[in-house]
């Protein structure tokens, strides 16, 4: 836990740091040489916005076995797909009660 706020941490210093380095590129606009890309225009478009591939690396190798589902977590999925069952009965027939399907979703998991 201690790791993951370190690394959430050290991804907003390293965002306000990005951030404040770019604010102060655009604070004076220079004109591109001639043949130049704009600064501010990507290089490729299709990238904008998109994490970085480096952005998260997990420490757990991918060669290993996902382990099977609990009892409980089975039956969790079977409850919350009979409720979400329900939820779509009551919404076509309009008896949802003005509830949200979280509202409704919470009861009918406590009912069943």
């Amino acid at each position: 836990m201690v790791k993951t706020l370190l690394s959430g941490f050290a991804a907003t210093v390293a965002l306000t740091a990005f951030i404040h380095s770019a604010s102060a590129q655009t604070a004076q606009p220079q004109a591109p040489a001639a043949g130049q890309p704009s600064a501010t225009a990507p290089t490729n478009p299709g990238t904008m916005g998109k994490r970085a591939a480096t952005a998260h690396t997990s420490t757990k190798p991918s060669t290993a076995a996902k382990k099977p589902p609990s009892q409980a977590q089975l039956a969790a999925r079977s409850r919350m797909k009979d409720c979400a069952a329900e939820w779509q009965k009551a919404k076509a027939a309009k008896t949802t009660g003005g509830k949200t399907y979280r509202q409704f979703s919470s009861a009918c998991m406590k009912q069943h």
